[in-house]
């Protein structure tokens, strides 16, 4: 295996987050492996190993250009990554919850039709809702 793909999937792993944005991906890995890393480099890497990675992208619809931009320029789009192998443990400091939770929303990426932009969106609510819960109950038991 390519070692970016490797550190980024290991990253993956460990990450307390059960997908993260390209752009979080990338600034983990180019940081170690190789500073000359890019969004489109990482992205080909990633997408040559359909048995370790899933990237769902929650903005693919009717709203976008012919040449994959979006029409409102201020909107950023991002590419989510999440890992298809299991997880190296449980992330430093998370409870219980916090992984059962983790897991849950790693698990339903694995069966997201990433064709669909009604199912990617779903999936997006429910990994954007998992950030909400991750952030409260940390609050919480601060």
């Amino acid at each position: 295996m390519d070692p970016i793909a490797s550190y980024a999937e290991h990253t993956l792993r460990r990450s307390e987050h059960p997908a993260l944005k390209l752009s979080e991906l990338l600034e983990s890995v180019s940081e170690v492996v190789d500073r000359t890393l890019d969004a489109g480099r990482l992205r080909a890497i990633l997408e040559a190993y359909p048995d370790h990675f899933r990237l769902l992208e929650p903005w693919r619809g009717p709203w976008r250009t012919p040449n994959g931009t979006l029409m409102a320029k201020e909107a950023a789009v991002e590419t989510w990554v999440v890992a298809v192998t299991d997880p190296e443990g449980t992330p430093d400091g998370a409870g219980p919850a916090a992984v059962q939770l983790r897991e849950s929303v790693r698990w339903l990426a694995r069966g997201v039709d990433a064709r669909s932009p009604s199912e990617v969106s779903r999936w997006y609510a429910i990994a954007m809702s998992e950030r909400a819960v991750r952030t409260a109950l940390a609050r919480r038991a601060a």
